[in-house]
């Protein structure tokens, strides 16, 4: 008889799942599209805060007037840095991600 007690996701204590397998994909496709929206947030944020700086930096004209050269040749700049600095952060954070996968990797074939 079995006695392992199950938790909210369906991992007993032993490390056995519960789920079947049909219901495990199911739970696989929704964490995966939870992360596409939290993915897809996260760039509108970007684009909002990017909107809004370049916007505060480079625009002094009303609304009702078209942009001058000046301007969007300043807000051209202004969004390739903020692409630039995102693309800096992007690599220092997949860099980091790499070593910490090395040193789990390390350490876990250390206690083997």
């Amino acid at each position: 008889m079995n006695s392992d007690h199950y938790d909210e996701f369906g991992q007993s204590a032993s490390g056995t799942s519960s789920l079947h397998p049909s219901d495990a994909v199911k739970l696989q496709q929704a964490v995966q599209e939870i992360e596409k929206m939290v993915q897809i947030q996260t760039q509108m944020e970007i684009i909002k805060n990017i909107n809004s700086k370049c916007f505060e930096r480079c625009i002094f004209k009303p609304a009702s007037s078209p942009l001058g050269n000046g301007e969007r040749q300043c807000l051209a700049k202004c969004m390739d840095r903020f692409q630039d600095g995102l693309k800096v952060v992007n690599q220092t954070i997949m860099q980091r991600h790499r070593q910490e996968q090395l040193a789990a990797q390390d350490s876990a074939g250390m206690s083997l």
